[in-house]
């Protein structure tokens, strides 16, 4: 038998011999996330987009061209760039999607207007996030203060693409352009959208865009107006404020463009609008101008415009002219377009589309960050002719 003293030893060997064999439990494989990655979105190029008029007749909300556009950030890849130019901005559904973007690598700048009572309102919760968010993945935020005339604003409604991922493949130089801030506010109103994917278009845009970072504090007085034409679409950017030299630069470009119609007998103008102020009061004595000379002259406004230009459309149509008056308050317009058909700068039957966000008041021309597009016998113009016809169905006043 086993003396108790070499048992104890035995027994003490044995468990010093345990304590030091390491028998550690093996540590799980920890999850690595799945990197996001750009989404296709199903979109053509060029195209154009519209709130829906039978949604927004009713004061419902038309989401088509905002979920548009956050379609087009999901599917911007990694190591590409964005750059957004709005006046407002408060969507939070466009908020997340910016900022995941960003966080997958895309570098996004964005540009907002914090000039005026209505940006100040709206505007600074969602910029300083979006700086605070984009700056540390190498993107930026810019704020705009106009100083061209103390009630000057950041009007633009623009965002570019270098590339975006498609359901049918991969389009660079992506132009979205539109007269929706990007508000649901702005969801409730007569809206409209176009889109190209158009190199030198691209380059318009992103030049516009940094020229106004150059000036966004201080210096939009001195604005240089510019135009670009794409000679392969005939496709002309105009980029305002028109001045140059600290003043007012040229003619009213709406002037311009009605000046161009050759033979007004033949000639069938129709127009979308959201601010018509006693300034622009021009416009309506061109149009009972072109009236009287036999054009076909159609109209489509709000009641919140000035009296004078009110009083003007309702002589024009005694004359003859088609007018819709939308109340406000049940049904709002906020798209800023003109057609023209007929004999235009020496072409017959041209078919001109101007869109843009300028609206027909003298800030727009004069001092406002604004751009019109100028499409020549295009095929979106067929889209905004029966856009415009769908107007016309809303009751008016």
């Amino acid at each position: 038998m086993l003396h108790p003293k070499y048992l104890f030893i035995a027994i003490l060997f044995l468990f010093v011999s345990c304590k030091d064999e390491k028998t550690e439990t093996p540590k799980p494989t920890p999850e690595v996330p799945e990197k996001e990655t750009a989404t296709p979105v199903k979109a053509t190029f060029p195209d154009a987009l519209f709130t829906e008029v039978s949604k927004v007749r009713t004061g419902a909300v038309s989401l088509t061209i905002l979920d548009q556009l956050i379609g087009l950030v999901n599917a911007t890849p990694e190591g590409e760039t964005i750059h957004l130019n709005v006046f407002l901005f408060d969507y939070k559904p466009l908020v997340e999607s910016i900022k995941k973007a960003s966080s997958r690598g895309v570098k996004v700048h964005v540009m907002m207007d914090l000039g005026r009572e209505e940006s100040h309102e709206i505007n600074p919760l969602i910029y300083h996030d979006l700086k605070r968010t984009l700056e540390v993945k190498g993107g930026s935020a810019v704020s705009v203060i106009n100083d061209a005339s103390t009630t000057a604003i950041n009007h633009h409604k623009y965002v570019l693409f270098t590339k975006v991922v498609t359901t049918n493949g991969t389009v660079p130089n992506v132009v979205f352009q539109t007269s929706h801030n990007f508000t649901e506010a702005d969801a409730r109103k007569f809206q409209d959208a176009v889109m190209f994917s158009n190199v030198g278009l691209y380059n318009a845009f992103k030049a516009n865009w940094e020229d106004m970072k150059t000036k966004a504090t201080a210096g939009m007085k001195n604005f240089y107006y510019n135009e670009y034409t794409d000679q392969a679409t005939d496709i002309t950017a105009y980029f305002l404020p028109k001045r140059r030299n600290g003043s007012a630069y040229g003619d009213d470009s709406i002037i311009e463009f009605l000046n161009s119609i050759e033979n007004p007998a033949t000639a069938t103008i129709k127009i979308g609008m959201s601010d018509w102020t006693n300034t622009r009061l021009n416009i309506v004595q061109k149009l009972a101008e072109l009236r009287g000379q036999g054009a076909t002259i159609e109209v489509v406004v709000k009641n919140k415009i000035d009296d004078n230009i009110m009083t003007g459309l309702r002589e024009l149509e005694k004359n003859g002219a088609y007018l819709k008056v939308y109340n406000m308050s049940a049904a709002n317009i906020h798209s800023k377009f003109l057609l023209i058909e007929g004999n235009w700068k020496g072409s017959g039957n041209a078919k001109i589309l101007i869109t843009g966000s300028h609206n027909f008041t003298q800030n727009a021309l004069r001092n406002n960050n604004e751009v019109m597009l100028l499409l020549k016998n295009h095929a979106l113009f067929a889209k905004y002719n029966t856009h415009f016809e769908n107007l016309k169905t809303v009751p008016g006043i």
